[in-house]
């Protein structure tokens, strides 16, 4: 328990830090040209949005922002076989791909 407070600790942290360090701006509707898009949610604003939610499957011990081929991706740790959760879980949330690692459950060391 302490261990996966830890983990969402840290990945808070992380994206405080990378929210600080990218600034943003709003410029309003007005902002947006014809025909384009609302540009895609970056992959720690995915990440926490869903964090809860798989967090609540049995099984899943924490989650993280990793590399998969070099590429950062969702990575969800598990207890469980991976594919115990696959149907639970998607591989790709926005366009974000979403790893699962089975790493045995979590526990605060002495």
């Amino acid at each position: 328990m302490v261990r996966r407070i830890a983990i969402i600790m840290l990945n808070v942290g992380a994206m405080s830090a990378a929210g600080i360090l990218t600034g943003c701006s709003y410029t309003g509707p007005s902002g947006l040209e014809k025909g384009r898009t609302m540009p895609e949610r970056t992959i720690e604003q995915v990440q926490e949005e869903h964090t809860d939610e798989w967090m609540a499957i049995s099984g899943v011990e924490g989650t993280a922002i990793g590399l998969s081929e070099g590429k950062p991706c969702i990575k969800i740790f598990t207890s469980s076989k991976p594919q115990e959760i696959r149907d639970k879980i998607p591989s790709m949330v926005e366009s974000h791909p979403v790893i699962i690692e089975e790493t045995g459950a979590f526990r605060a060391l002495d």
